[in-house]
């Protein structure tokens, strides 16, 4: 005769079979398992990067052209709108209120490589460090290279001399004091 424990222990024995046989299984059923797990992780990350970098894109597109605005001038596509280096003299020149040596007339890849490098000279004499990226880097249209760039223009000219008031007086604080005092901000209370 069977006692309702065995009844209870013949229902549950299925569902413990089948974990049991998840932990029992070969490591060529697991190795299938994990790849397409890691597949799914990896392909996950990558439109998450693919999602901030065109966020990103977009964000510097619209920074960039706000100040080209002053001088009637606008980009549409961030990458390949600052590859001849015109339209990077122009934004620095915005930016900065000085006159940049004139840009080289012509279409050809070395018109375009002499154009940045004159943009990126700029840069350097305004002490503004530029970690491995050369002219034939924004004319090729890196994209992290270009993102990078105007990151560091928009820290160089936007964030850089941001005055806070505070109580004693006017203080100015450095680009880095300066966002993360902003973010302490935004995010208290």
């Amino acid at each position: 005769m069977t006692s309702a424990t065995d009844f209870d222990h013949l229902e549950i024995q299925p569902q413990y079979s089948r974990i049991n046989a998840r932990w029992e299984a070969s490591d060529d059923e697991l190795d299938n398992d994990n790849s397409s797990a890691r597949l799914f992780e990896r392909s996950r990350i990558k439109a998450l990067a693919d999602e901030r970098e065109a966020v990103q894109k977009k964000t510097f597109t619209k920074w960039v052209n706000s100040h080209l605005a002053r001088v009637t001038c606008r980009i549409s596509d961030l990458y390949m709108d600052l590859r001849d280096g015109r339209m990077l003299i122009k934004l620095l020149e915005v930016l900065s209120g000085e006159l940049l040596p004139k840009p080289t007339k012509g279409r050809m890849r070395i018109h375009c490589l002499e154009n940045v490098d004159k943009a990126l000279q700029f840069l350097k004499e305004q002490r503004v460090h530029l970690e491995n990226m050369g002219s034939h880097d924004i004319v090729d249209g890196n994209h992290r290279l270009v993102l990078g760039l105007i990151w560091t223009i928009i820290l160089r000219f936007q964030i850089q001399d941001i005055i806070v008031q505070t109580q004693e007086g006017r203080e100015t604080r450095s680009a880095k004091d300066a966002l993360l005092l902003w973010c302490q901000m935004k995010t208290a209370g």
